[in-house]
């Protein structure tokens, strides 16, 4: 039962417009409402994960260099595996109760790799991620921070640091191993290579000498292609997997809730793609729900896989 102690300390979260304790303290609630009413503990997290969330536009010396993307996903929407959800739960926690890990002199979890095959979700989880701890985010735009001049790169990552310390956020370094790429594969003595040594050296030194209020996520599709030096410098590494049969059916069922299904076989959708990603199986779905909206046709078996098969063509080979 919820304890008039978790009540006063909601409502005086809510009068010192704390959102993160009222977030943690929701959740407390939450989590005793479960063993009554699941329902209603589901509710209750949806709401929270509604609080809008502060955006925010990239300081001058920093245009190009990082974005704002546009955010919709909350953890709750995802259908992520028990150990990945309890990975970033764990995050969540750290910083939302910081205060509490300050007064030990300790820090919550800032830099995070985040490693897996294309489309298992590891965009859509940093956005989310973003949400939960109510910060805003940014993504780094690589292509523009890769120089093509001698120096050039490492001065813009300064700057995408500097904005790291200034503006606290999650920021979303995408195709993380196009700057951070293992220096024992550069063997020529050429400038290019040269210079490619002198980025990863920068970056180690950066990621290193962080230390700001922001929340760092790196993503790649190549960790085996990362400087190994690269993988001291995070807190946390989590790896993201293609979609299981229960996670497949769980967010087909979630996602499809509201619309007209004809039997849908999910043996054959997932054998339209095996290593079928969590990003992927809600584009696939997000376009069959449009198709049923704007052509009021049921939504079949065949449907879900010509669309994945469509998908997997446009995407050279990975939904």
């Amino acid at each position: 039962m919820t304890s008039l102690a978790q009540v006063t300390a909601l409502v005086d979260a809510h009068v010192s417009r704390d959102p993160a304790r009222f977030r943690l303290v929701t959740l407390q609630i939450a989590a005793h409402v479960a063993a009554r009413s699941a329902n209603a503990a589901d509710q209750l997290r949806k709401l929270v994960d509604r609080q809008p969330i502060t955006t925010v536009t990239p300081l001058s010396y920093a245009t190009g260099l990082v974005s704002v993307p546009h955010m919709q996903a909350a953890l709750d929407d995802m259908v992520l595996a028990p150990r990945i959800r309890a990975r970033l739960d764990r995050v969540v926690l750290e910083h939302a109760r910081r205060s509490d890990l300050a007064t030990r002199g300790l820090r919550p979890m800032r830099k995070l790799l985040f490693t897996g095959s294309p489309g298992v979700g590891k965009t859509m989880a940093s956005s989310a991620l973003a949400r939960a701890v109510e910060l805003p985010m940014f993504r780094v735009e690589l292509h523009n921070v890769i120089g093509s001049y001698l120096g050039e790169t490492a001065s813009k990552l300064s700057k995408v640091f500097e904005h790291v310390r200034d503006v606290p956020a999650v920021y979303l370094f995408d195709e993380f191993d196009a700057i951070g790429a293992d220096r024992g594969l550069v063997t020529d003595g050429s400038s290019a290579g040269a210079e490619m040594r002198r980025v990863v050296n920068s970056l180690l030194q950066f990621i290193e000498d962080d230390h700001s209020e922001s929340l760092i996520v790196a993503a790649t599709n190549h960790n085996q292609m990362l400087d190994s030096a690269i993988f001291r410098r995070f807190d946390e590494m989590i790896v993201f997997a293609p979609l299981t049969m229960d996670e497949l059916v769980t967010l087909t069922d979630r996602t499809l809730r509201d619309f007209e299904t004809i039997g849908l076989d999910f043996d054959a959708i997932l054998a339209a793609c095996p290593k079928l990603g969590h990003a992927d199986l809600c584009a696939v779905l997000d376009r069959v729900r449009k198709d049923y909206v704007l052509e009021g046709m049921p939504i079949g078996t065949d449907r879900v896989v010509a669309e994945i098969v469509a998908r997997t063509r446009r995407t050279g080979g990975s939904a």
